[in-house]
């Protein structure tokens, strides 16, 4: 009976022996990513040798907050994949990496030349001591005359100075040495409470016929990561192209950095879902609140029947995006090869690409293109005395842009930031590239014809208005010049227009419209009179002429 117990724990012990022979760790490297606007895709790659039969492959040092469902595991040789399972490792005690070791062995040396300079203090407090009691003991019993007495004395300052003066080096010296060692502590610190955390493994159970070496692929997704479109706007001159640089700003918090991927960014978006919406009956009823009073509301019913009470708005809300020559240099945009699908546009990018976890943003140009585009120049005096000049693009919407932000260059100088709002219908994108001040505006009121009086309880002012403007760029330019005529709001406010000085006007708005061509060099001249007149014993808000 015995010998069947001894046999039969042998057994258990030469099966668990074996079943733990068959378990497989292996590390994995990202090799390449897709980055989404919200996600990406991670794609790593290791190699195992497996042993004929059944195993346990756990691909270990995963993020931990990778998307479970996403999971996918391939290999180039014929094995059997019986399951695949994520799981969290609390007890996985990762090696000290080699930035961690560089940190622990500084603060060995600075804990070390702590020893020393305290060392060198307790060497220096026994040489005070010494030079103390010397000092009471000399010429009490030695009977030293003056000349001897003083050359002793000037002898024994000297060395206490010299004690002093390295007493307080050794402590300027510690004092430095305590802050980077509470430095050291404090990254040694941040970097272990990293390490304490859990990581994501993933278990594979395997079954091959045979011995074999297989190179696994593994892919998942993470929501962490994402890139945002940005752009920058290049003007050298007027009536030149115009160059748009396409970058993207890539970010991601998995834990991990991405060390010399290959990576392509997506405008596709894997999280959204691939079912689209199922209609049901909307239904409108009274909402009957705890008062009991009526209210007007809306109530939608889902596709199981249940009522959502909640009252809701009927409103739509609809949210919109509110002279120097230089040699460009190459960018990943030489390297990037643009593909457009139905659904999405990829940007496959051929240069290796690093991007670390963290709140650091990689920005990476991803299209350079050179665009036609008109220009003119447009002033409102009344609001601002300087010309801004304007960039037309047409046919923007063939370059599938995304909603971003842009910096705006003229002449190698930066302007400002604008936004480039992709989602509009317009056949032509309007660009402001600041203001020029090659172009030269004047706005005066000319007292000549300016006139105050009193008729009959009434108030009357008329007010003339000159404008000057000369184009000193080389060139041809074309200007509109805005003017406004205040629009009355009260019957009894009376405006005339008296003298529009040949702009356009609208009446409805108030608007005067000058549209000029000015050769490179030419001045012109523009008037305009207005009279208001009102009650003399009101107050009138407008506009200050």
């Amino acid at each position: 009976m015995i010998k069947k117990i001894i046999l039969g724990v042998a057994l258990i012990l030469i099966s668990v022996s074996t079943q733990a022979q068959k378990k497989v760790e292996a590390k994995s490297e990202v090799k390449s990513a897709t980055v989404y606007l919200s996600g990406a895709e991670l794609n790593r790659t290791t190699s195992l040798t497996l042993a004929a039969g059944n195993s346990d492959v756990v691909f270990i040092g995963l993020p931990t907050n990778l998307n479970q469902q996403t999971i996918n595991i391939s290999s180039d040789d014929k094995l059997i994949i019986q399951s695949v399972q994520f799981k969290l490792n609390y007890m996985d005690q990762n090696e000290l990496s080699a930035e961690t070791k560089k940190w622990s062995d500084s603060l060995e040396a600075v804990d070390l030349d702590l020893e020393m300079i305290s060392k060198q203090k307790e060497l220096m407090l026994m040489q005070q001591n010494m030079l103390e009691e010397n000092k009471k003991t000399t010429g009490a019993n030695t009977g030293l005359n003056f000349e001897a007495m003083k050359l002793y004395y000037d002898f024994m300052t000297e060395k206490e100075w010299a004690l002093k003066l390295k007493w307080v080096d050794a402590e300027h010296k510690q004092k430095k040495l305590n802050e980077i060692k509470t430095r050291l502590n404090q990254q040694l610190y941040n970097f272990q409470q990293k390490k304490s955390a859990p990581t994501g493994e993933i278990w594979v159970q395997v079954t091959s016929d045979k011995a074999i070496t297989s190179k696994f692929y593994i892919t998942y997704l993470v929501n962490n990561a994402g890139w945002t479109p940005e752009y920058d706007v290049r003007a050298d001159k007027v009536n030149a192209p115009i160059t748009l640089n396409y970058k993207a700003a890539i970010w991601q918090t998995t834990g991990e950095d991405w060390k010399a991927i290959k990576l392509k960014l997506s405008t596709g978006n894997p999280t959204a879902g691939a079912a689209g919406p199922i209609f049901s009956t909307w239904f409108m009823d009274y909402y009957y609140g705890n008062n009991g009073v009526n209210d007007f509301s809306v109530n939608q019913q889902d596709a199981s029947g249940e009522r959502n009470n909640a009252p809701i708005s009927m409103q739509e809300v609809v949210i919109t995006g509110a002279n120097k020559k230089y040699k460009e240099s190459e960018t990943t945009a030489s390297y990037t090869n643009v593909t457009q699908s139905t659904l999405s546009t990829e940007f496959d990018i051929k240069l290796a690409s690093t991007i670390p976890s963290g709140s650091e943003v990689r920005r990476v140009n991803i299209g350079d293109y050179p665009m036609d585009a008109s220009y003119d120049y447009y002033s409102i005096p009344r609001l601002d005395k300087d010309v801004f000049l304007n960039a037309h693009i047409a046919d923007w919407e063939k370059l599938n842009l995304l909603p971003g932000s842009a910096n705006i260059f003229f002449q190698g100088a930066y302007v400002g930031q604008s936004f480039i709002n992709a989602n509009q219908t317009n056949d032509t994108m309007e660009l402001s590239l600041g203001r020029d001040k090659n172009v030269i505006l004047t706005r005066e009121k000319l007292k000549d014809f300016t006139k105050e009086k009193f008729i009959g309880g009434k108030y009357r002012q008329s007010v003339t208005y000159e404008i000057k403007v000369k184009n000193t760029e080389p060139t041809e330019i074309s200007l509109d010049i805005i003017e406004q005529v205040p629009i009355s709001a009260n019957a009894e406010i009376k405006i005339t227009l008296d003298d529009a000085g040949g702009a356009i006007y609208n009446v409805e708005t108030g608007k005067l419209l000058w549209k000029l061509k000015l050769a490179a060099g030419e001045e012109k001249k523009m008037q305009f009179s207005i009279t208001v007149e009102f009650p003399e014993s009101k107050k009138v808000y407008s506009p200050r002429f």
